[in-house]
């Protein structure tokens, strides 16, 4: 909303600086109509209903493309979804008297201007003055436009450079994990099939079954959906038993109940102790792994390998001894590798493992195997494969909220980047038909092309850095608003801003150009016989 509304505030803008340059190239023109015996009134009127009649031909253009763009929108955040999404996405009656009463309170606001102006005016100075006017420097409303302008558009810029950067690195960390040749299958116990059903027995069945398939490295089990979204699944206190002071305070950790293979289908490493085997049934002692950072938590002063630990209050997750400490992993939320992880046997847990996924290594393309490991499933019968992708695919579906608004904020400031320099050539395109016969004299006396050239784009050099100068500290205060968006950058991220300043600051000056090279290029005998 931030967006949009910075979005409209430019093109109004934009809008209202065009529409005084258009109405003060037509002063002599609305001269003459006054002194033929127009009113005010008419005058007014006429400009006001161009106006309006560009307000709303905009409203219009905005709502069909609205229509297209919520339908797109909808399906770039839900094309992964396993059931499709059905919203109705028709503007009602609020949005639509919403859009066209802003359009006609723009058309009205900035069409005023413009109004006043001509209606202030001396018809019979402005006859005088004719084509032979001079003055050609811009009027200080124009000027102070434009620099406003240009100071929304680095906010826009800015902001949006901060959402991309941050994308990217959210996208290109390291998870903890290898996530290169690994699909995950959702699984849903088929109505009834589990009753009576070995769990363990089953599990152990379907791992082998899968391993033995060509191409398939190693296949696990566990209640952990790899995601790009911050996932607490299930969360409990863990506290060591032991009552040493050398041990931490108690910690909240999530829970994750795995099978034997599962950090070696995943990738994650062991930085101390083992894996948990099929051995380790409800006959042995409890076990359990846990993540670096939750060891370090609980045990800052000691080893954390062989020490036992409950986690919450269940009878079956008490006295549970560390076998193992494995690398922080990112799999409960890509922004934060910190996250306390304890990983549970499922083997010795058979209560609590009959949701999951399966996760599949492979030597070759995933999705080569996709169909024949669901195909497997079915053939046990206790089980339907639900979902079916990469574990590559299922990050980026978790990351969609952040793809959608880094590209509607690259959108927007691309929008607002083409509002500026559209302002800005309107601006110095006026400024170079005001001045005609200045530069034609300029020229006449002797000034050179690069002179001529270099005069124009100084003005607009100028109008670009004044409105850089103002828009870097409004855009400071306003990337704060987003700073709990962004992954690992800060809001004030100096080559971000400088590479946004530099792209603006090219941009005007191209937008420039074009009017600069034109009055560079007028013909000293034409500029003087101008009217």
């Amino acid at each position: 909303m931030g967006i949009v509304s910075l979005i409209l505030l430019v093109a109004c803008v934009n809008l209202a600086n065009l529409m005084l340059a258009r109405s003060a190239a037509r002063n002599h023109e609305m001269s003459v109509r006054i002194a033929i015996g127009a009113t005010r009134w008419s005058l007014a009127r006429q400009v006001l209903t161009e106006s309006l009649a560009l307000s709303l031909a905009g409203a219009l253009l905005g709502l069909a493309f609205a229509y297209w763009g919520s339908h797109l929108l909808v399906m770039l955040m839900t094309q992964s979804f396993i059931t499709p999404v059905s919203l109705d996405l028709n503007p009602d009656l609020r949005v639509l008297f919403l859009t066209v009463s802003v359009a006609i309170l723009t058309g009205i606001l900035f069409g005023l201007a413009p109004a006043w102006n001509c209606s202030r005016e001396d018809p019979a100075s402005l006859l005088q003055q004719g084509s032979h006017n001079l003055a050609g420097s811009l009027g200080k409303l124009s000027k102070t436009l434009i620099v406003t302008q240009v100071g929304l558009s680095l906010v826009l810029l800015l902001a949006a450079g901060l959402l991309v950067r941050s994308f990217q690195r959210l996208s290109s960390t390291d998870p903890g994990f290898s996530k290169e040749n690994v699909f995950e299958t959702r699984l849903s116990p088929k109505p009834g099939d589990h009753q009576n059903l070995d769990t363990n027995t089953y599990h152990k069945q379907l791992m082998e079954q899968v391993s033995r398939l060509p191409a398939v490295r190693s296949a696990a089990f566990g209640d952990v959906s790899i995601s790009g979204r911050a996932n607490e699944g299930w969360r409990e206190i863990v506290s060591p038993m032991s009552s040493d002071l050398s041990t931490g305070a108690s910690q909240r950790a999530n829970g994750a109940m795995v099978s034997p293979g599962f950090f070696q289908t995943l990738g994650i490493s062991l930085i101390r102790g083992r894996d948990f085997e099929w051995s380790d049934d409800q006959q042995h002692p409890r076990l359990a792994i846990v993540s670096s950072t939750l060891a370090k938590r609980l045990f800052p002063h000691a080893d954390a390998f062989g020490q036992h630990i409950r986690f919450g209050v269940m009878p079956d997750l008490q006295d549970m001894e560390i076998v193992g400490i494995a690398n922080d992993a990112r799999v409960f939320d890509l922004r934060d590798a910190s996250i306390p992880v304890i990983y549970l046997p499922v083997v010795q847990h058979p209560n609590y493992n009959q949701w999951g996924d399966l996760f599949v290594r492979t030597s070759e393309l995933p999705e080569a195997l996709a169909k024949v490991v669901d195909h497997e499933i079915e053939s046990l019968g206790r089980e339907y494969p639900l979902q079916t992708k990469t574990v590559v695919q299922v990050m980026n579906q978790g990351l969609a909220e952040e793809r959608v608004t880094a590209m509607l904020s690259n959108f927007f400031a691309a929008l607002a980047l083409l509002l500026a320099s559209v302002g800005l050539y309107g601006l110095m395109s006026y400024a170079v038909t005001r001045r005609t016969r200045e530069i034609g004299i300029r020229v006449a006396v002797g000034a050179q092309r690069q002179n001529v050239l270099w005069l124009v784009l100084r003005e607009t050099l100028a109008l670009a850095l004044f409105g850089i100068a103002i828009g870097i500290p409004a855009a400071l205060a306003a990337t704060r608003l987003i700073a709990s968006m962004l992954f690992d950058l800060s809001p004030s991220d100096l080559p971000t801003i400088a590479a946004v300043s530099l792209l603006l600051l090219l941009v005007a000056l191209f937008a420039g150009y074009l009017p600069a090279r034109r009055a560079s290029a007028i013909e000293p005998i034409v500029a003087l016989r101008a009217e």
